[in-house]
Formats: structure tokens, sequence, C-alpha cells
């Protein structure tokens, strides 16, 4: 077996602009390395990534999913829900792709070979990783997942010395940033993972790279358990049982197609009808749910009403260019101090994630001689609800403070207010019905559209909650794991992920926008050390 790095690796040419950043410091919370899971925390870890629970109160957050038509990730929908299709058609323009990645930071270089078994057996378990994209003609119905017939492992894992150019500081996360600039082929299964070696002190760093119609970032974590282990040295799992797949319309060719996508239209439309006739005789039974459903109706006016003014104009002052040229800066901050701060003010630990990276855009703008006064901000709120599936989120627009005459801990409570008003706008349970009507939009105004929506976006966050306790990757001990969540026109893009007891932060930033995106990733350290003080 001969696994070889990307060929563009060779030529990959580095930015103008060195971005030097002190190499990413491995966390090594105390206690944790090699310890042994107690068994009632492995049930208790795999309930939980069989079932999230939307409460981040505790220690993690709400982290995505896709509004409508759950799918289940054993037996996924055979289709592309409304959101993904939304997705799929805007990244066709490189500034909206949805795709995105993680570092993890591995103690050492793990088997590769046992390594290569265990992703192949995972794409056999995990029917979404040996599909392929099938567009239907005309748009006549959304895409559907067809498994990709040429499916080779060695498309999809690769490994790599990370090369003389990008040995330095912050050069992995350069790297990282160059490689998930490249976009993944749409002729075959949306994912790639690059074991990069050749890291100072022996180590070794996993970059996955996703296309987010495959799956959102908690789907991802969930995905994968089925290649990571819980010991160092783990038995081997037993042979995959191959997943049974829904029957697909045959596509042997465009005729066979266009009655596909115009079979699945006409049921779509027939269950709505049922649907919609059924809502009609329940209102003549009960006339008062009539006037509930009235003013529902008047609710998500006023929320989509408020989301429209949410994209009006840009708000920042400073962060006013849009690029495809992307930096990444890391950061760690121990989990145990923010759930303490955020239980000693009665928020949330999403609450004063946000308001530490709120902090730090205000004191970056007040550096510059800019004066904010509101950041328009785009969190992704979960819909899972207990539900297993590919993407089960839906994204909504906020305004948060942005003034600098608030001190940290006013701030904090006004976006803890904002952002519990944010979770419940019925605008975010309708999100798929409105992904619907705009894919009735042509494709290149509804491109245009969104490029005009996103880029007047200041800040994307998200909250993902991966293990409390240590995981390994073919005997290698994962010790931090940095997302670079999509920017999709935004200026930046700041995800944590929460594992073994510390967030492991990504600040994804368009170099035309943030010019330091070390310097952005320091004062959000210094503003989580004022709020947990």
């Amino acid at each position: 077996m001969c696994l070889t790095p990307y060929r563009w690796v060779q030529t990959v040419a580095l930015p103008s602009q060195d971005r030097s950043r002190p190499a990413m410091q491995r966390p090594s919370p105390t206690g944790f390395a090699d310890r042994p899971v107690p068994a009632a925390q492995r049930r208790a870890y795999d309930g939980a990534m069989g079932a999230a629970d939307q409460s981040d109160k505790a220690a993690g957050g709400a982290a995505g999913g896709a509004a409508d038509e759950a799918g289940d990730e054993t037996v996924p929908e055979q289709r592309m829900n409304n959101l993904e299709h939304l997705m799929w058609l805007l990244e066709s323009d490189p500034h909206l792709t949805s795709q995105f990645a993680n570092i993890t930071m591995l103690d050492t270089v793990p088997d590769v070979d046992r390594l290569r078994t265990r992703l192949e057996r995972a794409a056999q378990l995990v029917p979404r990783l040996h599909q392929r994209v099938e567009e239907a003609p005309a748009r006549l119905a959304p895409p559907c997942w067809r498994t990709d017939p040429d499916f080779d492992i060695d498309r999809h894992f690769q490994v790599t010395e990370l090369p003389p150019a990008f040995q330095r500081p912050g050069g992995l996360e350069q790297f990282a940033c160059e490689l998930n600039g490249q976009p993944l082929p749409r002729d075959r299964p949306l994912w790639a993972f690059v074991l990069v070696t050749g890291l100072q002190g022996g180590g070794a760093a996993m970059i996955q790279r996703m296309d987010h119609t495959v799956m959102d970032g908690e789907g991802g974590l969930r995905m994968s358990m089925a290649f990571m282990d819980l010991e160092r040295d783990a038995d081997d799992p037993p042979a995959a049982q191959a997943v049974p797949e829904p029957e697909v319309e045959p596509s042997g060719s465009l005729f066979g197609g266009l009655l596909g996508a115009v079979g699945h239209q006409a049921r779509r439309r027939f269950d709505e009808t049922l649907h919609g006739m059924g809502e009609a005789i329940d209102h003549v039974r009960h006339p008062t749910r009539l006037a509930e459903t009235t003013g529902e109706l008047v609710d998500l006016a006023s929320s989509l009403a408020r989301q429209s003014r949410s994209v009006d104009r840009r708000l920042s002052p400073l962060w006013t260019e849009r690029s495809l040229d992307r930096a990444l800066a890391t950061l760690d901050v121990s989990l145990a101090d923010v759930v303490d701060a955020a239980h000693a003010a009665g928020v949330t630990v999403n609450d004063v994630f946000t308001t530490a990276v709120v902090e730090a855009a205000v004191q970056l703008h007040v550096a510059a001689g800019t004066t904010p006064t509101e950041f328009r901000v785009a969190v992704p709120i979960s819909t899972r609800n207990g539900q297993s599936g590919t993407n089960l989120f839906s994204p909504t627009l906020t305004l948060l403070p942005a003034s600098p005459e608030l001190t940290p801990q006013d701030r904090l409570a006004a976006i803890s207010a904002t952002m519990t008003v944010a979770k419940e706008e019925p605008s975010v349970s309708a999100m798929g019905s409105l992904a619907s009507g705009a894919l009735l939009v042509p494709t290149p105004l509804l491109r245009s559209t969104g490029r005009w929506v996103t880029s007047h976006i200041d800040l994307v966050l998200s909250n993902l909650r991966a293990a409390p306790f240590d995981t390994f990757m073919a005997g290698a001990l994962a010790e931090a794991n940095y997302p670079l969540g999509p920017l999709t026109c935004a200026a930046a893009n700041i995800t944590t992920m929460s594992y073994r007891g510390v967030l492991n932060i990504g600040v994804h930033t368009d170099s035309a926008a943030i010019l330091d995106a070390t310097e952005f990733a320091d004062a959000i350290e210094q503003a989580f050390s004022v709020l947990t003080n």
C-alpha cells in the first residue's frame, strides 16, 4: 500500500503576509492522559452522542444541524433536505462554500495502516461517506445521494509531511487553511482527511475536511466515533456490517433521472396537500385553533422582519473588505473556569463564549480608532431535540451590543438576554420552509443575493461539544481539536469545541477583513480572562 501526499502540496504558494504565532500549545489537563474511561462515563457519553441535548448550561452548547426533514444517520434521507440543497447551490460560488475542517492534534504518529483500515470501516458504516451527490435534471428535485461505484479510501485519506515552507510558528494552521481552500471534488464523496507528520516533538495532526451538506459539526463528532478509540491499545472492532440504504430511483439515463425527479416532487406535493387538508379539517372541528394559527403566522412574519433588518447594511466600520485569503489562530481556555463564570452570572457557557468574542472584537475596533455600536452575528441553532441526523440546525442572525462604553459584565448580561430571544425566534423552526422558498429563485440571483447578505455578517459563532475524556486515533492520543468553521463571506468564524476539560477555539478569519488573526485570538483570550476572573 502506498499513501501519497496531495499533489498540490508540492507547489502551494505561501501567503504574502507572515502571520507568525507560537506553535500550537497542546493542552494536557492534569490526570487525563491515558486514564481509563470508567464504564459509567463511557455509557453516559455514548448516550450523549446518540441523543445530544440542546441545553448548553453545563458545558458545551448548541452546535448545529438543519431545520426540517430530519434524516437518520444509519439510513439517511435519499435526497438532500431543503437547507442542504440551498447550501449546495450557493457554494458553487467559492465565497459561499460551506466546507469546514478540523485539526486534531496527536501526541505521536498513529499506526497508518490501522488508521486507514478504521477509516475504510467508517466509510462502510456511515453511508454519506461512500456516497456522492447526483443532481436532478433542471433542479426539479433536490440532489440525491448515490453510492460511489469507484469509491477508493486512498482518494479520501492521505499522508504527508508538513512541507518545509510551513515549518514555522503558525505554519500548521496556515497549511490547514491552504488545504481547506481547495474545493472537494464534486464527483466523489465530499470528505478528505490528511495526516500531517513531521511536527516538532514527534507529534502529528489530522486535518479533516468535509462539506456541510454531508453533515453538520455535531453529526461529524458522532461520525468520528466510528474510527476513534477510548483506549490507546484498543482492540480492533469487528468487521463492518453493510448499512441498509434506501431504494433510489434508477438514473441510467436523463429520462430516468427526469422521471425520478418528477416522481419525488409529486410525492412531496401530495404529502403537503394531505397535511394541508388535515389542518383545514382540524380548524373546522376546533375553531379556536384558527386564531392560534393566525397568531403564529403574525409572530413568524415579525420574526422574518427582524431577520431581514439584520442584513440591511454593514455594521462593522472596520471589517469591510472580503476575499478568499484565510488565516487561522488557536487558543485554549479552561472549561471549568468558564462553567464557574456562567453559573455565577446565571447565564450559559455559550453566552460567556459569545461575549468573550464580541468583547475582543470591540477592543480591536477601538484600537484601530473606530467606534462600533453593534455587530451582526450568525449563530447555528441546534434543532436536534434528541433526533439523529446529518444536518439538524437552523442558521439565525442577530445583532449584538458592541458599544465600548459597556463593561464586560454588562455586555454579558445584554448578550445573554439577546441570545435567549434569538433561540426562540419563530423563523428558527421555519427555516426548512424558508429554504424551500429560496430554491424557487434562479441560481445566479440566489448566489448574488446570498453573497450580498452574508458579506454583511461580521461574525459566525458556533459551539461544539466533544468527549469529556481522552480519545485515541490508531494508538495516538488526540490532545486537542481546533475547528475551521466556514466563513461564507463573513469576516470571521470562531468555533469552540469542548474536549477533555478544555475549550479548543479556532479563530478562522478573512485576511482582507481582519489583518491579524493572532491579534484577534489574543484579544479573545484576554476577554475570557476578564470574564472568568
